[in-house]
């Protein structure tokens, strides 16, 4: 089995191979993925935390072999916790960014390696909105960490502050909890417990969407009373009820409630 790990701040999976392709995920650094077929321009792959499968260009794959990819997941990561993180490359000696849900060996004195390259970082501490009473450290966490994303537009396939769709957008704040969503909405509505009652919802608690058909088709985050945090048109927060989404901008409800599932113990 042939391995490989993100370098770079993100790259583009696409549906099929072809740069002209949708877009329907992208890696972020550190993560790492299979190779599941290969060409001379493009590799089919499978990504290691949630078995998600696209189509990345081989000028974007950095190769890892059998022992070095073990090695790399039997080592404490560094998920990072906010917008934008300053990384330096040693040997080439420039920086460059990585964003909010990247990760990489835990830092020995600022220095990190990674396929066979050494990197420099210096780990800011972690900042955090007001607390809100009533919430959980996690929960008031959880709120910062989302919070960051505000105003980031929508980009189908998204996963990162440039741009990010909805199921992205969850999933990339659970990953900083250790908390590993699959992709999309439709597979992450079968994790967590059925909340029963929208009064019962609490922040941290994600809701799902549906449209005529009954099919999954969007997802948030709970983020206070009667609100949610969410990817569409930009992250932005609205109004949650028993009906749905509503739109204060539109003055109208945008999207079906199904169900509220909660994911933080």
């Amino acid at each position: 089995m042939e391995y490989g790990i993100c370098l770079l701040m993100s790259i583009p999976m696409r549906a099929t191979n072809s740069h002209q392709s949708e877009m329907v995920s992208q890696l972020l650094f550190g993560e790492t993925y299979s190779v599941l077929e290969s060409t001379s321009e493009w590799l089919r792959i499978v990504t290691t935390d949630c078995n998600y499968e696209g189509w990345i260009s081989t000028k974007q794959h950095s190769e890892l072999n059998e022992e070095e990819f073990a090695s790399y997941w039997n080592q404490p990561h560094y998920k990072v916790p906010y917008l934008y993180l300053l990384i330096k490359e040693i040997a080439g000696r420039f920086f460059f960014p990585v964003c909010l849900g990247s990760q990489f060996p835990m830092p020995q004195d600022g220095v990190f390696t990674m396929a066979g390259l050494q990197y420099g970082v210096e780990l800011m501490p972690e900042e955090t909105l007001p607390p809100v009473e009533g919430l959980t450290e996690t929960q008031n966490r959880l709120r910062t960490i989302a919070s960051q994303y505000l105003h980031a537009s929508y980009l189908w396939g998204g996963r990162t502050p440039a741009g990010i769709d909805c199921s992205g957008f969850v999933q990339n704040v659970y990953s900083c909890f250790d908390i590993q969503l699959p992709r999309d909405a439709s597979q992450q509505v079968t994790y967590g417990q059925t909340v029963d009652f929208i009064q019962e919802a609490q922040v941290g608690d994600v809701a799902f969407f549906g449209d005529e058909e009954g099919r999954i088709v969007h997802t948030g985050i709970v983020c206070g009373p009667q609100q949610i945090i969410h990817a569409s048109g930009y992250v932005h927060i609205d109004t949650l009820d028993e009906t749905g989404i509503f739109h204060h901008g539109l003055r109208r409800y945008t999207h079906q409630l199904r169900t509220i599932k909660r994911i933080l113990e």
